[in-house]
């Protein structure tokens, strides 16, 4: 009786806790002490047809099965959230149509943390994106500003215990020059801004992991892997990455399903772009993984481990990863 007294009184902890972790979740909060930080990542979403209709569906079911066990803490939302030219109002009715009632609320109550895409700035209102959540309580929609970060604590961590996990969340189009959106934006300093900012929280970071999430990839073997743009942002954001061990870049923008390792850099990098269109693989530079199929990707970190898969509407598993954190690297 002692023995079963004592794993109720465990399995209770562990139920109030997870509950606690996913409450929190819900209501956009920094989440608290979990076994496993649980997040799926979706992109290039805003077309409001069939087929971001069925990513949301396989979404929602596949958070519903895993509630009891590992709860979806939270969804990355990685760009191009309204096509084709981004919202033009809090009001604007493409928020009930592509996000609000495009993602069931019901099985997934989970927060959307989400970046801006080079279709959010088309009708020179970013800003809106930005806002919506100021006057909407209750909203899953999460965006600080253009840049912003979220942070995880570790298992049982006291004050001075690390995050387990911090994710930074950035507006690559904030960068391009070229673009007549982006050059009339009233804040002309705001790339420099980013960059500066980015840098230091990076340095600063004490995190068992580190992820920077954003919409453009800076390797690709779909249509836009040899854009200017991309090349551009590999020269920028590469070498900060591996100077402060980012573990991985988790970006759309290509409309398919990427896992690219390359040996120039310790970094995973991950393009999870196939959340509502789908486009051919154009080039074959980059390993191990690529698949132009609607789905998601699945990831879940634990102090020593990323659990990693992306999965396609249907439920299956298209490809699996693991690696270890590489602060585990530092000596």
């Amino acid at each position: 009786m002692l023995y079963y007294a004592l794993m109720m009184k465990k399995w209770n902890s562990l139920v109030g806790r997870c509950a606690l972790v996913f409450f929190c979740a819900s209501l956009g909060l920094e989440v608290g002490a979990a076994d496993s930080l649980h997040f799926l990542a979706v992109g290039d979403t805003g077309s409001g047809l069939q087929q971001q209709k069925q990513v949301a569906e396989a979404m929602a079911g596949h958070a519903a099965k895993c509630q009891a066990t590992n709860p979806v803490s939270f969804v990355l939302l990685v760009g191009d959230n309204f096509y084709n030219n981004g919202v033009t109002s809090a009001e604007d009715p493409q928020w009930q149509d592509k996000f609000e009632r495009m993602y069931d609320a019901t099985r997934l109550p989970a927060p959307f943390f989400a970046v801006l895409g080079n279709h959010d700035w088309r009708n020179d209102l970013p800003d809106v994106e930005i806002n919506y959540a100021r006057t909407h309580p209750g909203t899953r929609w999460q965006m600080d500003g253009h840049y912003y970060k979220r942070e995880f604590p570790a298992v049982d961590g006291g004050a001075n215990t690390p995050p387990l996990a911090a994710f930074f969340l950035i507006d690559t189009e904030a960068w391009n020059q070229t673009s007549p959106h982006v050059i009339k934006y009233p804040d002309k300093h705001l790339g420099d801004k980013q960059m500066a900012w980015l840098e230091q929280q990076l340095k600063e970071s004490r995190a068992r992991w580190k992820i920077v999430v954003a919409h453009h990839p800076l390797y690709s073997n779909g249509t836009h892997g040899h854009d200017k743009q991309v090349l551009e942002l590999r020269a920028r954001l590469g070498p900060l990455f591996k100077r402060w061990k980012v573990d991985a870049f988790i970006t759309g923008h290509d409309h398919d399903l990427q896992r690219i390792e390359t040996p120039d850099s310790p970094t995973l990098f991950l393009i999870s772009g196939a959340g509502s269109k789908l486009r051919t693989k154009s080039y074959n530079d980059w390993k191990p993984f690529h698949a132009s199929t609607p789905g998601y990707a699945d990831i879940r970190l634990s102090a020593t481990e990323m659990h990693g898969q992306f999965l396609d509407i249907g439920g299956k598993v298209l490809d699996v990863w693991h690696r270890p954190p590489l602060s585990a690297s530092v000596k």
